[in-house]
């Protein structure tokens, strides 16, 4: 089954993920973060087709995936990664995440190493420190209020984005999406539990594939030490910091992010 010209549904666990192939050259998938699906890469995936084939999907509980309605691990969506990649046959990729989808894209390189080229881990955290795990218990009250989507969207990005994000429209451009495609508020209540329990403290030192770490110097939510962390958890990893961003590089110096990450990928 070709993926190229439009969506493409695969049975994985009884859930059906939508991606997209996108490009021509050596295979890259783009790992979105909590809540996110593939439209988070709108700002960077041109660029980056440019020089390679890009994978592209939509987490479970996202977009055009349904979310199974059961509790799931990051390992959880590790699987759901590699059933991806299988269906649109890449078999050895570079790997792009964001966030929770850096750890999934940790946890990838570390079990399914043959899979794996290279790994850029954007904006990722080892564990919850006390301060993401205070943002969580937000997270989990805004989904079991009353308060309409917006407020609880707005509630969700705000402690995301440098300032810089704000002021030039990032930010509301995101929550007016978000508002256009609400998840469901059992999703954000799975996606919390998901972070809460993640640790890839246990796996870091598995990587072998050459990894870049990729932080904003504003990044509030995980945090410049947060990466550091990873960086050097991991054999061999450097640690890149784009100056004004915050936990969105992406979407916040989309044309920083994509020269590293071509720079990185092709040097």
């Amino acid at each position: 089954m070709s993926a190229m010209g439009g969506m493409v549904r695969v049975e994985v666990r009884n859930l059906i993920p939508s991606y997209e192939v996108i490009g021509k050259g050596p295979e890259l998938v783009l790992i979105p973060g909590t809540f996110a699906d593939r439209r988070t890469w709108s700002r960077v995936v041109g660029r980056l087709s440019a020089r390679f084939r890009c994978l592209l999907f939509d987490p479970r509980g996202t977009n055009e995936t349904p979310d199974p309605g059961t509790p799931f691990t990051a390992d959880d969506l590790a699987d759901d990664v590699a059933a991806a990649m299988n269906a649109a046959k890449f078999d050895r990729a570079h790997l792009v995440g964001h966030s929770l989808g850096a750890a999934v894209a940790v946890i990838l390189a570390a079990r399914r190493p043959e899979t794996v080229r290279r790994l850029v881990a954007c904006s990722p955290a080892a564990a919850p420190d006390a301060y993401l795990s205070a943002v969580l218990d937000l997270w989990a009250g805004l989904s079991e209020s009353a308060l309409p989507d917006h407020v609880v969207h707005l509630g969700i990005v705000v402690n995301s984005f440098g300032r810089g994000a704000f002021e030039n429209g990032t930010v509301r451009a995101i929550v007016d999406e978000m508002d256009r495609h609400p998840l469901a508020r059992a999703t954000i209540r799975r996606y919390v539990e998901c972070n809460r329990a993640l640790d890839l403290n246990p796996v870091m030192r598995d990587v072998d594939a050459s990894t870049l770490v990729i932080v904003g110097s504003q990044d509030a939510l995980t945090g410049v030490e947060g990466a550091r962390t990873v960086s050097a958890s991991i054999s061999g990893a450097r640690l890149e910091v784009i100056e004004g961003a915050g936990h969105g590089p992406h979407l916040e110096a989309p044309m920083a992010f994509a020269r590293i990450v071509t720079s990185f990928l092709t040097s």
